[in-house]
């Protein structure tokens, strides 16, 4: 692909207000060159109407009218996880390049159909993995490789997903169920995961714990409470590649104490990556990073790089690291290099999760509904 062509784009699930895409997707299409925003698709003929208007495209209440749109090139999916397979699967059909957040599928049965999917149709594929690309991460990763640590000796991460609460809105009810594939250990966790596993390398022989803060989960505004069928309480280990050991603990909700630690040891240095903000989502890219070597005594707050000269003009928030992760998707195209995470990626994951889930001590609840 020449530098000089811009990628059109349709995203299905802008909904305006506090969507995803609304808060990440879209602030940084519109910052970046070499993409261009031309449809939206949402729920309803309304919303669709308002999405729009308010980002200057086409609006469509169809998902395959966005798809078969001659201006949309790359075609993200921003929806609920259990519409993901059918969506992609339209897009890849449409012989549409596609972006899909994750988590692709559901589950890892699921991702492996739609990472086959994709082979067989050939076209180039991007997911929603992005705490790679934030500059804590980014720099955390270039410390390691350096040797700067020396050999790493163990990793541990503690954070909070933020969801997963005792009370929560129509609109969320569905993270509680352990079949909507958007858990704290599908999401908060697997992206704190990746990230580990970007900076560190692949790590094999898990084990894992799995618990529950609370049987039930409010509805505001409904008198009847869900049984939750979803763990909010994730404890993972693991050994790395390297020989190095991990840990990897995620709970629903806050912590009063901190949402996010993530220390790195090596046998020459420490790093420790915390969020200032109080955000427990790595993904999100709200990290300060410090680092003690040598014969330091303690641990010192280092500044990380800006961003890449593509993404400058992105506000700041969560729509920094999806703008880098775009940017390194064109590059891609450009240059035939594999720096953005693909479907494979993505599969790979699914399968560690899946390894996990396996291994757990965790029986769900019977699913029943009643008046708290």
């Amino acid at each position: 692909m020449s530098g000089a062509v811009d990628i059109g784009v349709g995203i299905i699930g802008a909904s305006p207000g506090r969507s995803w895409a609304a808060m990440s997707h879209i602030p940084a299409l519109q910052a970046l060159s070499g993409y261009r925003l031309r449809a939206v698709a949402t729920g309803s003929a309304a919303s669709a109407e308002r999405a729009g208007t308010e980002f200057g495209v086409d609006g469509f209440d169809d998902p395959r009218a966005l798809i078969e749109h001659p201006l949309v090139d790359l075609v993200v999916v921003a929806v609920k996880v259990t519409h993901h397979q059918q969506l992609v699967s339209q897009a890849l059909a449409a012989g549409k390049m596609v972006f899909c957040e994750w988590p692709l599928g559901v589950d890892a049965y699921e991702a492996q159909s739609i990472t086959d999917e994709a082979v067989r149709a050939g076209v180039p594929t991007v997911v929603g993995l992005q705490s790679r690309f934030t500059a804590g991460v980014r720099q955390a990763a270039e410390l390691v490789r350096s040797g700067h640590l020396g050999r790493v000796v163990s990793t541990s991460i503690v954070g909070s997903g933020l969801a997963w609460r005792r009370v929560t809105d129509p609109s969320h009810a569905y993270i509680y169920d352990g079949r909507s594939g958007a858990t704290t250990l599908t999401v908060p966790a697997a992206h704190a995961l990746d990230a580990l596993r970007f900076v560190l390398g692949e790590t094999i022989r898990y084990t894992a714990a799995f618990g529950l803060s609370s049987p039930y989960v409010e509805v505001a505004g409904e008198a009847e409470a869900l049984t939750v069928t979803a763990p909010d309480q994730i404890a993972l280990t693991a050994e790395l590649a390297s020989g190095a050991v991990a840990s990897v603990f995620y709970r629903g909700g806050s912590s009063r104490a901190a949402n996010l630690r993530w220390e790195i040891n090596g046998t020459d240095g420490d790093l420790l990556l915390t969020s200032p903000s109080g955000n427990g989502n790595i993904q999100i890219g709200d990290l300060a990073l410090a680092a003690g070597h040598g014969t330091d005594t303690k641990i010192v707050e280092i500044e990380l790089p800006s961003p890449t000269a593509e993404v400058v003009n992105v506000p700041p928030g969560p729509a920094v690291a999806v703008a880098e992760l775009y940017a390194a998707f064109a590059r891609d195209l450009r240059n035939g290099t594999q720096d953005a995470p693909t479907f494979v990626t993505a599969l790979q994951l699914h399968r560690a999760l899946a390894g996990i889930e396996r291994g757990a001590h965790w029986t769900p609840p019977v699913e029943v509904r009643f008046t708290p």
